[in-house]
């Protein structure tokens, strides 16, 4: 008997504990959501891309190290989107530096991510989106901070907007000269930059991930691209105060996702492949973009910092009315990808815009642009440009441009050369030299391409060239400097007199 009334009381204690566990995990499951897919296809960045990027990506990841918990945090997500293989264990490290780190725009990244990422974990974001939100108002980030708490409140209804750029380009009755160059933004020390993240600060898919996400001024940058802009600007003056922007806040409507402006509207269109990021994170019909990329990112930021001149790319219509809407307010902007410009010709606004222009150090400060160059509005330009899709579409910006500018100056005497690839600008000098014309207007992107222009303005100092989207290479700069009286860029505000 005594036995048996063990065996009922261990069978209890038993039973006991099983109901404890259930009800344990039944708890700890109830503050968890169902996991949902994101809203944005990770895999489909790498389409039409060669298969041999992806794997050696995956291979370098692999094998990253970094001592930085943040850095290895983003890493570990660069790794998942390139696998497919999710990480959620991931979210522990983003929680560490949430709780205990001393910088508060990288505990602004981390509970960002924490937020936006929660759904595809199956957990509930609420708390981690008012904690963004806090991080985002310590930063100073009022717009994004109460985004961020509404859609911890789930009650964000996106508003979204339009730019509309209103350009005023006259040329004087009688005039005979245009004179391109003129246009100049001056850098001092005390000087306040915002710059996009992805080619500046870091660059994930060129293995470039070592950028500490931190509020501390930017003192090295990337050596290429808007980086090396960057960089040229802190080589001549080591203190100036430079942000990479992180985090933009995102909405989608229909297929297009629309970037946060100062007012918290959705107003400027996004490119879809920069939503595909792996450092990009979604919540439903919402985004954080970690790595900035284009001046559509960076318009609220770029405000709320007081920033005086941003720098970023400009290949995009949305791209190009962001960089209008930061002139209305009196920020200047250079975008030396510079594709879209024509879309700003004559643009009003007290902020300077700039394409792709020369850096150049006077005095104790920096000028980007002021290299005037006139041209006869008798004379013949011959304008490259090409019919053939990305990545060689790049060719015809100058030819976006004289277009553009030809309507406003009917009388402009302009032939059109067609490209189909790089390295043939020979095409472009062979009719110059048909038709004895003395100015070109062209894209230098290749060693051979900077090779075959040199040669040609070193025929004749009466020889001029206007470059397009030239400013992303390395030959740009050398150019405008080895060439002062030759070489100009597409000025947006062309001089007629």
């Amino acid at each position: 008997m005594r036995n048996r009334s063990f065996h009922v009381f261990l069978s209890g204690v038993v039973i006991g504990v099983l109901l404890t566990l259930a009800g344990v995990k039944y708890l700890a499951r109830d503050t968890k959501k169902a996991a949902r897919e994101p809203a944005i296809c990770y895999s489909c960045f790498w389409q039409g891309s060669d298969p041999k990027l992806r794997s050696d990506l995956i291979e370098y990841f692999r094998q990253f190290k970094n001592p930085d918990p943040l850095i290895m945090a983003d890493a570990g997500y660069v790794l998942w989107r390139l696998t497919g293989n999710p990480n959620c264990d991931l979210r522990s490290e983003y929680r560490k530096i949430a709780a205990s780190d001393a910088d508060t725009q990288r505990r602004y990244v981390a509970n960002s991510v924490l937020a936006f990422g929660a759904d595809e974990c199956g957990e509930d974001p609420a708390r981690t989106f008012r904690a963004a939100a806090d991080s985002a108002r310590q930063m100073g980030l009022a717009r994004e901070a109460t985004a961020l708490k509404r859609l911890g409140e789930n009650n964000l209804q996106p508003r979204f907007a339009s730019t509309k750029i209103n350009t005023e380009l006259r040329v004087p009755a009688g005039a005979s000269t245009m004179v391109l160059g003129e246009s100049k933004v001056e850098v001092s020390s005390d000087t306040r930059v915002v710059s996009q993240v992805d080619r500046v600060a870091r660059d994930w898919i060129s293995n470039q991930l070592r950028w500490d996400l931190s509020s501390a001024n930017l003192r090295t940058t990337l050596d290429y691209h808007e980086g090396a802009i960057v960089g040229a600007i802190l080589q001549q003056l080591p203190t100036t105060n430079v942000h990479a922007a992180t985090g933009v806040i995102a909405a989608k409507q229909g297929d297009t996702w629309f970037a946060m402006d100062d007012e918290g509207e959705f107003r400027f269109a996004l490119l879809p492949d920069k939503l595909m990021y792996p450092t990009t994170h979604v919540f439903r019909d919402f985004a954080w973009i970690e790595d900035t990329h284009g001046i559509s990112a960076l318009v609220p930021f770029a405000i709320e910092s007081k920033a005086q001149l941003v720098i970023g790319c400009g290949d995009a219509v949305g791209k190009a009315e962001a960089a209008y809407y930061l002139a209305q307010r009196g920020i200047n902007v250079m975008f030396p990808g510079d594709r879209y410009q024509d879309l700003l010709l004559g643009y009003t606004g007290s902020g300077t815009l700039l394409g792709g222009a020369p850096v150049k150090p006077l005095g104790s400060k920096v000028v980007i642009g002021d290299q005037p160059v006139s041209f006869s509005l008798a004379e013949l330009i011959v304008v490259e440009d090409t019919k053939k899709l990305f990545p060689i579409q790049y060719y015809d910006s100058g030819a976006r441009y004289f277009r553009r500018l030809a309507l406003s100056a009917p009388t402009m005497r302009l032939r059109f050369v067609d490209v189909d690839g790089p390295d043939e600008l020979f095409k472009v000098i062979n009719v110059a030299h048909d038709k004895k014309s003395r100015a070109i207007a062209v894209r230098i992107m290749t060693q051979s391409e900077d090779f075959t222009l040199r040669s040609w303005l070193l025929e004749s100092k009466l020889n001029r060239a206007i470059l397009f989207h030239s400013g992303l290479y390395p030959f740009a700069q050398p150019l405008f400097r080895d060439f002062p009286q030759q070489v100009t860029f597409g000025d947006l505000r062309p001089r007629f007199h």
